[in-house]
């Protein structure tokens, strides 16, 4: 990991971010029109490994990768916003994670999302962007670990996320705020906040630095590692990100990207988890202890 990590901080010194929570980012044009009703964006990348709001999830390399396509809405030429699905994949590169997930396309997640933007003046450099979304995370190899839960491979093991997405748009720095709730797995309550800048350089570059920071309730903490699998860690701040996100438009519909991320869990208890865990999520035997880390990834983008 550590070397597939300095790789791509290299490759981000070079060009000059990656998460959705992250899912990799877009490109440049990222809602250019396919035509007047369609719209799409997507990306595959290489990553020094799984971060999912701030903690890992899996410290060896992925390929990650989303792509998703909308429908603009309207009725007698007043815009109800848009709708959309959209499908994210992940790979693992090693065996770290195979007795229990498999390795390749290992994790299939498919969303359905509604999104729109209230405008706050003519001009639209003041609004409020929002997208409410319904996940489902398939993992089609899921072995539960043998004597739990019977040993039985779970073929169709899935759980679901509602999400809700606001974000202040303006000409200055963007504060965002997501509210998740977990269904089945935990039955959690999550939210993603922080503050977030875009910038163009010349006519391709992209820069986007960002602050991120997680609250997590005790259902929620029980299905992340650090939560050391029980919920006798409360509510609070659980994890700071700080990333940095590197997008380049080659052509009209082509583009690159990089990004780089440092992540610390905040919370006591689950740092105390980190530093003195012998066994990991569900009670796999993986040893994720990394409570401070920098993460990274390199890949392509796409637009329609």
């Amino acid at each position: 990991m550590k070397k597939l990590l300095i790789a791509a901080l290299a490759a981000v010194a070079c060009a000059g971010d990656v998460l959705a929570d992250e899912k990799p980012a877009s490109g440049l044009a990222e809602e250019s029109s396919w035509t007047d009703a369609f719209w799409g964006f997507g990306n595959y990348g290489l990553y020094s490994g799984y971060q999912l709001y701030g903690s890992l999830v899996n410290r060896e390399p992925t390929l990650q990768g989303y792509a998703e396509v909308n429908a603009n809405l309207s009725v007698s030429d007043v815009s109800l916003g848009y709708l959309g699905l959209g499908l994210w994949s992940n790979s693992d590169l090693t065996c770290y994670r195979k007795d229990k997930y498999g390795r390749i396309f290992n994790e299939w997640d498919f969303n359905i999302h509604w999104g729109t933007t209230f405008w706050f003046d003519d001009d639209k450099t003041w609004g409020l962007d929002y997208r409410t979304s319904i996940v489902w995370y398939y993992y089609p190899h899921r072995m539960y670990q043998k004597g739990y839960r019977d040993g039985r491979r779970q073929d169709t093991d899935t759980t679901m996320d509602w999400n809700h997405s606001f974000a202040l748009v303006n000409p200055f720095v963007t504060p965002f705020l997501d509210v998740v709730h977990e269904y089945h797995e935990s039955d959690g309550n999550l939210l993603q906040f922080g503050l977030k800048r875009s910038d163009v350089i010349g006519d391709s570059l992209k820069v986007t630095p960002s602050l991120t920071f997680v609250w997590r309730n005790s259902h929620y903490n029980w299905c992340f590692p650090t939560g050391f699998g029980t919920m006798k860690h409360g509510t609070g701040l659980a994890t700071m990100k700080i990333g940095l996100d590197l997008d380049y438009q080659i052509s009209e519909h082509f583009g690159i990207f990089a990004k780089v991320a440092y992540c610390s869990v905040l919370d006591k208890d689950l740092r105390d988890n980190c530093d003195h865990r012998d066994q990991a999520f569900d009670g796999c035997y993986y040893g994720i202890k990394d409570k401070d880390f920098a993460w990274g990834g390199i890949g392509v983008s796409f637009n329609f």
